[in-house]
């Protein structure tokens, strides 16, 4: 009887300490922006993990048990159920995103083969993608290519370890990007773009920026003011505009409780005049509009859905969708998760338009209260006729002392008003439009108030305005008889730079000092304008590249129509492009080294590195004493791969020795198997 051969467990590569070490250094790299957006305690319990597993590394200790593991596992699942109870049961995509992180890391703690190393390098690339789920910065572009270019230098180490001596690692990957840089470029510009994504992915929780909101109270605006966040970019399309007009309209505030101003409790709607993003010039009805400005604005996500026009809005990007009111206040068709960019068109200054009878009793009603301010109301109301003299006659009182601007007024009494105009004296824009437009009121003048933003800083190197948060401010409009509703900024009263110049301008240097510090001069601020320019061309042109812009780089081409015989053709060119550096590569490559090359990728796997300096014979010896079930097949190609390259070439033709080598090579495998 002959007995049975058990075959034998392919051979499974360990891994080596610096390998170790390398996958612990990518994961590292590939986790630490998530820092950006995942919740301190989240980011703390990952970087424990991962400092445990380096530590084991730095020590040489063994790897943890099985149970170890296990009991992590359920304490990372523990924590998460923690953190869903805590949020009300939302299982947000941040927790997810922590959740794959968290167990990649325990992965790692029981990584010992190469099958297990693969799988963590794998998992590194989704976690790289997870980053664009938050923000798309132009920066995290280039972070998450470096990182993809080292995590894949690593693989290519991970399963060829002769490479580090016998291969340019980067140049080679640089050829590889290069090679697929045209392909993404043309398929980038040309391929077909969508309107809206395929999917939207819902948020844990509301992840509105701060911004200004639906009511003001004093104190509202003069706590946004200390924000230097960015709220929107705005770039006008020709001339630039003096700061004194940038005006950007939020809304309305009609009702007064005493305390807080709110919109008016229904608010009607009009139809919305629509802009296509690609066409310039519309006409507009109406002999108003002479003062026409166009202009794009780039707005940060606020999880609201009002946008901000210049002064009186008249159109706004048909792809929007947005609704508009007769308060001429605009809305988009859902809240803002993302940076936006419409195209909006307005007049600057008043239009002539009736007052409703609506409008008439929003505009002058008045809660009880502050008979101070009423009784000089109506002293104004007697002594001038005009309703613009009453209108100068509060801007006079407001420029006189002791009236001051400041971010840190007095608390106020329960008069609000008449504490403010006759005792406390100290105020920010808030407090100022709210006084003006309760005198106007009470003075029998039509008045309201509106909140937006007012200025920004122009950027010289993206040549558009940044207008942060800082820039928030509340002012009034006034209804006269043949002009329609004027604005009147009372903060321009008593503190002209405010409008002029900006917030930081008007202010005391301890009030703001992070803001300004902000716009300090210097080679400090040129830098941070050309970062921002960075910024705000990577979202216009790449994050903001929609079906308007294909069709208009189309139409500025002359291929308007032709977009999908321009894509086959272009695919077309580039397919034939890509064969030209094979087949020069095929005409290069010695077909009997390209042999020799998969002998020795076939031995490092199994645990048999060829060294940079080792000769052919050497090599062959060595693997045929580590790997004696192989030693036959390792020295029948060794002979003839020696005799070929050493020998008289004359006497062997090179189709024979392929031949031979080849059916070495496969005996070689065969064995290897067994």
């Amino acid at each position: 009887m002959t007995a049975k051969t058990t075959p034998k467990p392919p051979t499974v590569r360990p891994l080596g300490h610096q390998e170790h070490g390398m996958l612990i250094g990518q994961l590292a790299l590939v986790l630490a922006p998530q820092a950006r957006t995942l919740p301190v305690s989240v980011s703390l319990l990952l970087l424990l993990l991962l400092a445990w597993r380096w530590l084991l590394w730095r020590q040489r200790a063994p790897l943890p048990s099985k149970l170890l593991i296990g009991v992590a596992a359920v304490l990372v699942l523990v924590i998460a159920a923690a953190l869903v109870w805590q949020s009300g049961g939302r299982l947000g995509r941040e927790l997810c995103i922590a959740l794959l992180a968290a167990f990649v890391i325990l992965k790692l703690m029981e990584t010992r083969a190469l099958a297990d190393a693969t799988l963590v390098s794998q998992l590194s690339f989704y976690l790289l993608l997870t980053l664009y789920l938050a923000d798309q910065p132009f920066w995290l572009a280039i972070y998450s290519m470096a990182i993809g270019a080292w995590v894949l230098r690593n693989w290519l180490l991970l399963h060829h370890p002769e490479a580090r001596g016998r291969l340019a690692i980067w140049p080679l990957l640089g050829r590889m990007a290069l090679f697929g840089l045209p392909w993404a470029l043309f398929l980038f510009v040309l391929f077909p773009r969508l309107d809206h994504p395929l999917w939207r992915l819902p948020q844990s929780e509301p992840t509105g920026r701060t911004g200004i909101s639906d009511t003001m109270k004093p104190g509202s605006i003069g706590e946004l003011i200390r924000s230097p966040e960015v709220a929107f970019r705005a770039d006008i399309v020709g001339e630039a505009l003096p700061p004194s007009a940038l005006y950007w309209r939020a809304f309305v505030l009609w009702n007064y409780d005493g305390e807080t101003w709110r919109p008016a409790s229904s608010t009607l709607m009009r139809e919305a005049a629509g802009l296509r993003d690609d066409v310039a010039g519309d006409d507009l009805a109406g002999p108003a509009a002479t003062d026409v400005h166009e202009y794009n604005i780039t707005l940060e996500p606020t999880q609201k859905s009002w946008l901000y026009l210049l002064d009186r809005g008249v159109a706004v990007s048909s792809s929007v969708n947005a609704q508009v009111s007769i308060d001429d206040e605009f809305f988009a068709g859902a809240p803002i998760d993302r940076p936006l960019r419409y195209r909006g068109r307005s007049t600057l200054g008043a239009m002539p338009q009736p007052l409703t009878r609506r409008e008439l009793k929003l505009s002058l009603s008045l809660p009880d209260g502050n008979p101070r301010s009423r009784e000089l109301a109506a002293q104004w109301a007697s002594r001038y006729p005009d309703p613009w003299q009453r209108v100068q006659a509060a801007l006079r009182l407001f420029a006189a002392a002791p009236f001051a601007y400041t971010l840190s007024p007095p608390r106020l009494g329960h008069d609000q008003v008449d504490s403010f105009l006759f005792e406390t004296h100290r105020g920010f824009c808030e407090h100022y439009s709210s006084s003006f437009v309760f005198l106007m009121r009470a003075a029998g003048v039509p008045a309201r108030v509106v909140n937006g933003y007012q200025g920004g800083e122009f950027n010289p190197v993206g040549r558009h305005y940044v207008i942060r948060q800082s820039d928030a401010h509340a002012w009034a409009e006034v209804w006269l008889a043949g002009r329609g509703w004027v604005r009147v900024d009372p903060t321009g009263a008593v503190a002209p730079s405010r409008v002029e110049s900006g917030v930081d301008a008007a202010l005391g240097a301890d009030e703001i000092p992070a803001l300004r510090d902000l716009r300090a001069p210097g080679w400090l601020r040129d830098l941070r304008w050309g970062i921002d320019g960075l910024s705000y061309t990577w979202q216009r042109w790449v994050l903001q590249y929609d079906r308007t812009q294909q069709g208009r780089l189309l139409e500025h081409a002359g291929l308007t129509g032709q977009l999908p015989a321009v894509l086959v053709g272009g695919l077309a060119a580039l397919s034939l492009l890509a064969l030209v550096p094979l087949w020069l590569r095929r005409r290069r490559i010695d077909p009997v080294q390209a042999l020799y090359d998969r002998f020795c990728g076939l031995l490092a796997r199994h645990g048999c590195t060829r060294d940079a300096a080792e000769g052919p014979s050497d090599f062959g010896a060595r693997a045929s004493a580590a790997l004696p079930h192989a030693a036959p097949a390792v020295r029948a190609f060794t002979d003839g791969y020696v005799a070929w390259r050493y020998g008289a070439p004359a006497a062997q033709r090179q189709t024979d020795v392929i031949g031979r080598l080849r059916a070495s090579l496969r005996e070689l495998s065969r064995s290897l198997r067994r």
